[in-house]
């Protein structure tokens, strides 16, 4: 696990704020998504049952992104100690799908409904 002090030898204390700067704004873009997603749904309240389901979508996405915010940003701390950097494939490319995912079905939500 990460200690609490490291000894900054070098870039040690920049990468690790960069880490958490980059951490930071997981957490800023998966609350707004979630604030979406309630949004959505408090408009669909109505019985809107498309306007629910794309609430429950970003809220979901929402969730699946601090969650992957959380994991990234240990493993890049651990790996920092270690004296290495470890590059992001998968995440990534998951996180594109979701979101992919998500905004077709506003896209959709918009176009058909509104």
């Amino acid at each position: 696990m990460v200690r609490d002090i490291v000894e900054n030898h070098d870039s040690t204390a920049r990468d690790h704020l960069a880490n958490e700067r980059t951490f930071l704004a997981w957490v800023r873009t998966a609350l707004g998504l979630v604030g979406l997603g309630v949004l959505l749904e408090r408009l669909g309240a109505g019985g809107e049952v498309v306007a629910v389901a794309a609430g429950v979508g970003f809220i979901g996405f929402g969730g699946l992104c601090l969650i992957y915010a959380v994991s990234r940003y240990l493993w890049v701390a651990k790996n920092l100690e270690r004296g290495m950097f470890p590059v992001a494939i998968r995440g990534p490319v998951v996180i594109t799908i979701g979101a992919l995912l998500v905004a077709g079905g506003a896209m959709l939500y918009v176009l058909l409904l509104h």
